[in-house]
């Protein structure tokens, strides 16, 4: 473990960051309290496309291999991929939100996702190239060390199913069908 995701391709995918977030509400004046606690994950649906006897088998052996939610896998949005470039200057600790980079790295827009150890992060505010503070959610899983880099080729997270309970679909012209929920493993 961790596995790795089979090279098959995504039909479609939801995906979705979750916060764990407390709201009270008054009901006389509904004035409202906010508390943000620390959790946050990476949920996500996928369904792969049909596949035919010989293509679904590395997708069977894969789902059956997790052994439910017990194993984990990589994975990332194979649709984002970036050129850009960044490396932490300095250290940064567990939860933070911001980093501070060096002069090399290259701008970075809103919207980008990058992988720092196993888990994947999404650029909240654009940096300008060089030196400067790189804002994403969710917040650091671990704490990072000076000189790390920021990989934005196709970043990727670890994962586990969301339910022990995973199966397939099989149609009469003999084509498999594959779609399930999972969660970032943290």
């Amino acid at each position: 473990m961790p596995l790795s995701f089979p090279n098959v391709g995504i039909a479609n995918m939801s995906m979705r960051l979750k916060r764990v977030v407390a709201v009270a509400e008054s009901p006389f004046t509904l004035d409202t309290q906010v508390y943000s606690h620390q959790g946050a994950r990476w949920e996500a649906e996928i369904s792969l496309p049909p596949l035919t006897h010989a293509e679904s088998r590395s997708v069977e052996a894969f789902i059956v291999g997790l052994k439910g939610r017990e194993g984990t896998f990589t994975f990332g949005n194979p649709l984002h991929t970036s050129v850009a470039t960044a490396t932490t200057d300095g250290t940064t600790a567990i939860r933070s939100e911001t980093l501070t980079t060096t002069a090399g790295g290259s701008a970075v827009t809103a919207g980008t996702y990058f992988q720092l150890g196993t888990y994947l992060y999404m650029v909240t505010s654009d940096k300008a190239s060089g030196a400067g503070t790189l804002n994403f959610q969710p917040p650091l899983r671990e704490a990072i060390a000076d000189g790390q880099v920021c990989d934005f080729t196709l970043p990727e997270s670890l994962w586990r199913m969301a339910s022990n309970d995973v199966g397939w679909s099989l149609n009469e012209a003999s084509l498999y069908g594959f779609s399930f929920a999972c969660v970032e493993a943290l």
